[in-house]
């Protein structure tokens, strides 16, 4: 499993944003985030990791490895989007839509069920 610097390295990375616009918005230099990104400042202040991680569109828990923020931004907007997608699909079809539903609570269930332990926060 991913550490919270890579998990920084792919909000990030899928930010669609230029690392200097990030950098900027957390009010620190390209360098300096640079050298957060690649280990080289081994032990970042928590407020700028808090800034780099917002300035790239992305939640603090999810950087953690918070339970419950186990998918990124960018993935929960994809199932989002595949959500509406099946809604739309089973809007004439109550069985259909029905059953999504019960996978669905089967899936959150197995996946909150049991508690995780977090992986090195910053």
């Amino acid at each position: 499993m991913e550490d919270w610097r890579e998990r920084l390295l792919i909000a990030v990375n899928v930010s669609e944003k230029k690392r200097a616009a990030i950098a900027w918005e957390a009010g620190i230099t390209p360098a300096t985030l640079s050298r957060i990104l690649t280990g080289g400042h081994e032990h970042p202040g928590f407020e700028t990791i808090v800034k780099i991680v917002h300035a790239a569109g992305e939640h603090v828990g999810w950087i953690c490895g918070e339970q419950g923020f186990g998918l990124s931004s960018d993935e929960r907007a994809k199932i989002q989007t595949a959500a509406v997608i099946l809604i739309n699909l089973t809007r004439g079809d109550p069985e259909l839509l029905t059953s999504l539903r019960a996978i669905a609570s089967r899936s959150k269930h197995r996946r909150y069920g049991a508690r995780s332990t977090r992986n090195n926060p910053p």
